[in-house]
């Protein structure tokens, strides 16, 4: 009982050095994709995946079903005629709170996310990214580091969605490739 208590001591005194750590790499701003004719962040890419557009619209759904916890709320257009998904996602910042040594909520990121499909292949788009307040304010403006309410936070606010953003792409690619069924050969 005894080597218990001092070894979960251990961890949480471990734990507890590493936060500035934490908080000093999570600062560090991230090389978020800019598109040159919008100057607005943008996530794009086109994906060689073999499938019919029918097959690949399947997965699609299934994918946004995986990721999202309601992704009815998330669909404002689902066209499997068009071969195309349309909708707005949501997600949370913090800021690390450094009277309490805690991290607290920071407000609400949205961002439109498309799928067009295409025969073998399909692009997604991830842009508008928009702190959720009483009118749009454009995420962009973090960027700005001259800026007279520049706030240190800014950095790390992008890296969240940075990091969010590139959890969100490597989970979308590997939901639509094609499912392996093993058969049961006994």
């Amino acid at each position: 009982m005894k080597h218990f208590f001092l070894l979960t001591n251990y961890i949480l005194f471990l734990n507890i050095m590493s936060l500035p750590l934490f908080a000093q790499i999570q600062a560090q701003p991230s090389q978020l994709p800019i598109d040159p004719d919008s100057k607005k962040i943008m996530y794009r890419e086109v994906v060689e995946q073999e499938g019919s557009p029918a097959y690949l619209y399947i997965k699609a759904i299934e994918w946004f079903g995986y990721y999202y916890l309601n992704p009815q709320s998330v669909y404002t257009v689902q066209s499997k005629e068009n071969g195309k998904i349309d909708g707005v996602g949501r997600m949370k910042i913090y800021y690390h709170d450094e009277a309490l040594g805690m991290q607290r909520d920071a407000g609400q990121i949205s961002y439109q996310i498309k799928l067009e499909i295409k025969e073998n292949k399909y692009r997604y788009t991830l842009t508008d990214f928009n702190l959720k307040e009483a009118s749009r304010f454009p995420i962009e403006k973090w960027m700005n580091k001259s800026d007279p309410a520049y706030n240190p936070n800014w950095d790390s606010y992008l890296y969240q969605v940075d990091t969010t953003m590139q959890r969100l792409i490597s989970s979308m690619k590997e939901k639509m490739k094609p499912t392996v069924v093993k058969k049961d050969e006994w």
